[in-house]
Parts: C-alpha cells; structure tokens; sequence
C-alpha cells in the first residue's frame, strides 16, 4: 500500500506521549520510513498520512486486525485525527488511486457535506460546506479556503487537475487564526508529493474508458546529493468530453485536454534546515455546450421544429461552441529553520491564472440568419448579426509571505505557542466585452432594429476594463495549555487589515474608482479533554469575516437606483459570523472500530448571498443578472464518519452528513405580484420596483440537507507476491429543494465499483472500474427561469421554451494501469 512515502521527510515527527495527549516534535529531519508503504511506524500504533478504509498489513505482511492511526497537518503540525479537537477529512494519494479520482470534483463523493462543482465555462468553481455557498463570479472571498503546499491559491489551481498528490485535508468550520486568509465554512488543503532524497523512484499510470476518456501521468524523483537534494518531475495528460453535451445546430464534439507540468526541488543542506520548492504550470483548452431541456412550439422560430428536447438527450442549441483556454501557473516554497528550541517557517507562493473565453450569447439560436445591415451608435458601429460572442479575458496574479515561529515541542510540557505574520497581494484585470441588443427597450427611435430570427439583431459591443487588486497583512498568534495530562485548552486570535481598489472604463471612459480598508480580528478557543486511550471530546468556537464587494461587474442599472436596487450595487456590508461545535471521537473493539461525531451551529451577520439569476429594470429593459447581497442566516448541521474492521482482509466505512440553513433577510427573487414569493412562470417584473426582493427562509446552500457515502475493500491473496481486491463506494443523495427557488431536484444514488489484481509490493496495480455502474440518470440542475425570460428577444420572440439543465454523469467503465519503479 502506499501512503507517504520515504520521500516524505517529515520536519516534525509526532507522536503520542504514553500515557499523555501530548504531540511532541522530535527526531527532527528523520524521513518517515524507507519503502512505499506505512508513513512511519510507531510502538503499539501505525500512523499514515491519511485514512486508508482498506485492508491494512502489519509488518509480518498479514492483514492487521487494527485500523491504522490517520495523521493530519490541520493545525500545521503532524498529529493523530483522533487528537485534533475539530473535524477534519482526510484523502491520501491511495485513496486517488485506489478510486480512480482524477478531477478534483470526485473527491466529493469520498467526503460528503461538500460540494465542488467545475462549470463547463471553464473557469467558473464553486464549493459549498456546511450550508453555505461559495461561487467564483459572487466577486467575494471564498467560504471555503484552498491551499496549495500550505500556501492560499485561487480555487482553479486547485480544479483544473489533480496529480502527483500526496494528501488532501478538508478542515470544516471557521479557519483563519492559525492558516492564511480567514473562512467561515472551512478549508481545503492540497500537498503535492515530496521528493525522496535518497532513492530513485516513480511511477507511470494510465487510465481509458468507453466515454472517450484517457488520463497519463508520472512521476520520476530523482536524488541530486544523497540526502542533502534531490528533484522530483511530474506530469499529466487528460482528455474528456467535459458534459458530453452535442448541439443541434452544431457538429462539434465537446473536448477538453488538459496538460500539466510539476517539478519539485527538495533540498536539506543542514540537519536543522530544510525546504521545498514546487513550480507547476497546467493549460487546459476546453470546448463545451450549454445543456438545455424543454420544447418551443416553432411558430416563431421555425427552425426550432425538433419537438422536446428531454434532460437525457444531453442536448445544447448553440449555434458555436465555447471556447475557453486557462494557464494555471503557481510557485510555492516551504522553508523550516530549527534554532534556539523553536522552528521558523516560511511559506511563499506566486502564482498566475489566466482566462481566455469565447461564450455564444445566444445560447438558444433565436437567431439564425442575418441581413449584414450596420448603423453609426454612440461613437462606434451597431452591426446586425445571427451570432454574437461574450469576450472575457481575466488575468490574475497572486503572492504570499508568512513567517511564523513555533516552539520546538511544548515548554515543560504544559505549554506551546506559535506566531507569525502574513501578506498576500492580488492584481486582477477583467476585460469584457459587454453586448446590447438594440431595439425599442432601448429607446423607441430604435424600434426599426427589433430583433427578428430571420434579418437578425443588431448588436452594439461596448468593451469594458476593470483592473482591480486586493491586499492583506495579517498578524496571528496560537496557544495550547495541557493543564493536565489528559486535557487541552487552546486558544487563537488573528487581527487582519485588508485594502482593496477596482477602477472600471468603458468606451473608455471612467466608470468608477473605489477604495476600501478594513479592520477585524477574527479568534477560536477550544477546549478537548482525552477520558482515556480510546475517547475524547472536544468544545470549540470560533469567529470569522470576509469583506463585501466594492461594486457589481455586468450589471446596466438606471442612473437612478431605487432603495432595492441601491442595496445591490451600491456598498455592502462586510460578512461576520460565530460558529460553536462539540464532537466526540471515539475508537473501539481494540482498535477495530472509529466513530467520529460533531455537531455545529453557525450565525452569520450580513451573509454575503449570491442570488440566482434574477429579473431587473436596467437601462436595456428587462434584464437578468445574479446579484451579491447582505443577508443574516444561520446554520446548524452534523458530521459522522465512522470505520471498522470486520475481518482481517475486509473493512468498512462510511461517511455522513447534515446541515441546515436559513437565509433571515429579503433577498433577489423574481416576484412580479409582490406577493413576497418567487414566481415561477410566467416570471416578469412589477414597474414600482427595479429589482424584486423576497422574505424566502430559502437555504443558503445549494446542496442536499444530508448526504451519505458507504466505501468497503475487500482483499485476497493468490500467492506470496499478488492479491486481488475488489472495492465498492455508495454515494447517495436525497430530495434537494436547496438547489433552486421552485424547482426540487430528485433522489438518486450513484455505485462505483472496482476490482483488481496488485503487487504486494507495490510494484504494480491493474484495475478495472465502473462509475455510476447502474447507470443512474438524474436531473442535478433545471433552473427555475426559461432562458432568456423577460429579455430582449423573448420580448420579440417570444419565451424560449427551455431550461439550463444538466444531468449527472453516464456509467463510465474503464481500466486503470499502474506501475511503480524504483520500489525496493
């Protein structure tokens, strides 16, 4: 099996102190253990680097009776879970392979209670823990914190593909006072793998399936100076046909080709110092289509006389694809310096993201013909067209600084501390082209240019440019007491000053030009208490704040905002919240059996809510725009996981979770009678508001209210050097009435299943695999809104007839190879 390997020499080796719930820091600089399999052994427990649910094998090569001991780096020390007072998931480099996980996305199945979704626009991530959302176009701060090698990137570094990774942690709840930026739902964070110093070392691993999809990566480490430096060179190659969504009036194939490059430099030129540099740069060229379901009657649009169009025909309208291209380039750099009882760290990062996309803005193809006609508006030409395209090119730059300092291990035993700073700054420059249908909306001089299906519309583009930049200086402090042997008392506080600037032009014109500073600090205290080897429980609370948006991107309101209107795009009220959580964790039966439990509640104050897309009043008629909003909520849930090992070769776990939320303030809806509820259809606006808000008690998350993972392994050995394994994983989720205003998404449950024959060794593993093997077809996403309702053409040409839609994915059967080289 492999968990951390021998190239990952950890700085602080942690244990468990008999008879006391003290982590410890010694044997500095000592590599974790000489082979492929356990991180590093310890008397009377194993410890890995993340939880393995498979079959484990003690150092006689049988299958041990015992669980192994899962350790984590939440609090930016290696420690057993079992002793972290907060709940945390683990996902180990085994647990990618042993699951054929290869989009960042998946990893939400082995982790349930989070949601990660990657949109086929190619740069639009979102991810949703513990009743709360978090959309990158919301122009605010995550809710939920990624890191790459401890280090805080921009969720796409993250999505775009996942490699040559060591470990996965899911912190939930408020993050802030001990790691980077501050969260209020949580934290993922993402090591990549560690050189080796001192053996050759790699693998090469291939995945195909009968859905057209192919994934090649490997790795090669390589020692330099033999225990002082070595280099480690990785790399992947993935296509796939994104949503597998075709288009009537288009013959191309969805596609998307990633490649990625990482290389790693690892270095320890003194026994009390060592680093780790890592450059990665991953493009990914993706071509896709808008899926859409529902029917149009083809009296006003004949060329739309295809009937109904059903969620399983996976079907688009588009006339062209989008095109999008993202380069993702970032550099980190951890650095550990042993002087004078304490370690000084440094963590650094520079990183780089760029966008280049090319969207149709006629999803549906109202318009399929055109006159070619031109007339001179506001300075330039409004030209009359079947298709126009959304330009938009983003250009982010990013870098952090932290320094901080801890002690070496606790002071007598009673006392332990760590402080430190950090700086992040941020430069953004957004270049759009914004596009206006011209017809009487417009003006009524402009009623000779209403759009029509067969002459086409004419369109007058207006680019826009909005530099923007943010910037954060930090300073946190952390202190642990163990009052007793069994007892831990800790304590965190963070005061954070923020600066964020953005200047919009159009036409070249200045738009705006907005400043604003702000000042909080954010804390947690927790209280854990060991009752004896096997129990402990655990109290802690915690606060957390991010910062409002300045203004609103893509939005045309009336010179005149009225009070509702003025709430949306005017100045917002920056984000608080408190969360309180108690948990057990608990191992049983010797060792056999973990149940890990906790139950949390969260109040936010101005929850920073991002609407669905929503009608308003603008200075082309009625438009639609998903707006950022202030809205008190409050959130309440529970997390359980448990494991247990039924038979020596076979183990069992599974993985639950609930939440709970309730947005407590009106928020964007489309409610044209004013009755106080969204409408559904048909939806249009009330003339004595510019935009509508509702009193909905709506949830502030787009998931389920629970969802339930089960996973087993069950393994047999053929002879001395192969066995065969064969593994199941059962993710299953409930009615959602979350995900939309007025439409509830069905129950369905997806199996994956694997099996396989390996090297006991770990020199080879080949597997075959079937993903949604009972081939389950389920609506995840039917919007409540017609396209285009209330819109320009819609006016003209009437209601479209579809939804956005989009289902889950078909059963994909494949084979996966791996082989290890340089294994001893």
């Amino acid at each position: 099996m492999m968990g951390l390997k021998t190239e990952r020499c950890q700085i602080f080796k942690s244990v468990r102190k008999a008879n006391q719930n003290v982590i410890t820091r010694n044997s500095i600089y000592q590599c974790v253990l000489q082979s492929l399999g356990l991180a590093f052994v310890l008397p009377a427990f194993t410890v890995v680097a993340a939880e393995e649910p498979g079959p484990q094998r003690d150092a006689g090569s049988q299958y041990s009776m015992v669980l192994e001991e899962v350790v984590v780096t939440a609090r930016r020390k290696f420690e057993s879970l079992q002793d972290v007072p907060q709940t945390v998931n683990a996902v180990s480099a085994d647990t990618f392979q042993d699951l054929n996980i290869l989009n960042f996305e998946d990893m939400e199945s082995v982790v349930p209670g989070i949601s990660l979704e990657s949109g086929s626009n190619g740069y639009t991530t979102s991810a949703s823990m513990r009743g709360v959302n978090f959309t990158v176009e919301s122009n605010v701060s995550p809710t939920v914190e990624f890191y790459l090698n401890d280090a805080p990137v921009e969720s796409n570094h993250i999505f775009t593909q996942v490699f040559d990774v060591s470990q996965v942690e899911v912190l939930r709840g408020p993050q802030g006072t001990l790691r980077g930026r501050s969260a209020p739902s949580g934290a993922i964070t993402v090591t990549t793998r560690d050189v080796n110093l001192n053996e050759f070392e790699g693998y090469l691993n291939g995945t195909a399936t009968d859905q057209g999809a192919s994934n090649y990566q490997g790795a090669i480490n390589i020692p330099l100076i033999e225990g002082k430096a070595g280099l480690r060179l990785a790399a992947v190659l993935d296509e796939n046909e994104v949503n597998q969504v075709n288009s009537l009036f288009n013959d191309a194939d969805p596609d998307s080709d990633i490649k990625g490059f990482r290389a790693t430099l690892g270095f320890e030129p003194l026994e009390n110092l060592d680093g780790k540099l890592m450059f990665q740069r991953i493009s990914k060229d993706l071509l896709s289509f808008t899926q859409f379901s529902g029917f149009n009657d083809a009296t006003r649009l004949p060329h739309h006389d295809f009937g109904v169009i059903q969620a399983k025909d996976r079907q688009g309208l588009a006339a062209t694809p989008s095109k999008i291209k993202n380069v993702n380039e970032a550099t980190t750099l951890n650095l550990n310096w042993l002087v004078g009882g304490h370690v000084l760290s440094y963590v650094g990062s520079l990183s780089d993201y760029k966008t280049d996309s090319n969207a149709p803005s006629d999803e549906i193809n109202y318009i399929y013909s055109s006159a070619g006609g031109s007339f001179p508006f506001l300075g330039s030409q409004a030209i009359q067209q079947d298709e126009w395209f959304q330009q938009l090119d983003i250009s982010r730059k990013q870098d952090s600084h932290e320094l901080r300092i801890s002690l070496e291990e606790p002071y007598k035993d009673f006392i332990d501390y760590t402080f430190g700073v950090f700086y992040q700054s941020q430069d953004v420059v957004v270049d759009l082209d914004s596009n206006t249908i011209l017809s009487a909306d417009f003006s009524s001089f402009l009623a000779f240019a209403n759009p029509n299906p067969d002459t086409g519309a004419y369109i007058w583009t207006n680019s826009i440019h909005r530099p923007n930049g943010a910037e954060e200086i930090s300073a946190f402090a952390n202190l642990t007491l163990y009052p007793a042997v069994d007892t831990e008392v800790s304590a965190g506080i963070r005061q954070i000053h923020s600066r964020s600037w953005s200047r919009t032009e159009a036409a070249g014109l200045l738009l705006n030009d907005l400043e604003q500073d702000s000042d909080e600090l954010i804390w947690n205290l927790s209280l854990s208490h060991r009752f004896n080897d096997a129990f402990m429980s655990y109290l802690n609370v915690g606060t957390a704040f991010r910062p409002a948006p300045m203004d609103t991107l893509g939005i045309n309101p009336l010179p005149n905002p009225d009070t509702n209107m003025e709430k949306l795009v005017g100045a917002r009220e920056n984000e608080t919240s408190i969360s309180y959580e108690a948990g057990l964790k608990l191992d049983f039966m010797g060792g056999r059996g973990r149940i890990n439990a906790a139950y949390y509640y969260q109040s936010f104050e101005n929850y920073l809510y991002y609407s669905p897309s929503t009608q308003y009043f603008g200075t082309n008629g009625v438009e639609a725009f998903r707006f950022t909003s202030n809205a008190d909520a409050v959130v309440q849930g529970i997390d359980l996981d448990a494991s247990f090992q039924i038979l020596p070769n076979w183990v069992v776990s599974g993985v639950f979770s609930w939440s709970n939320s309730e947005l407590k303030d009106p928020v964007p809806c489309n409610d044209g009678n004013l009755d106080g509820q969204p409408d559904f259809l048909p939806a249009s606006l009330n003339a004595s508001y510019q935009v509508a808000v509702c009193d909905t008690g709506a949830s502030a998350s787009s998931t389920p209210d629970w969802t339930a993972t089960i996973r087993t392994e069950y393994v047999t050995g053929f002879n001395d050097t192969m066995e065969g394994y064969i593994r199941g994983m059962y993710s299953y989720y409930p009615e959602n009435d979350n995900k939309h205003l007025r439409t509830q998404i069905d129950n369905y449950g997806l199996l994956n299943l694997f099996v396989g024959v390996r090297d006991i060794e770990g020199r080879w593993d080949i597997q075959l695999f079937a993903k949604n093997a009972l081939d389950e077809q389920t609506v995840t996403t039917l919007e409540d809104l017609q396209y285009g309702a209330g819109g320009t053409l819609a006016n003209y040409l009437g209601d479209s007839g579809y939804y956005s839609t989009q289902v889950n994915a078909q059963r994909e059967i494949g084979v996966n190879v791996r082989y290890n080289f340089g294994v001893n």
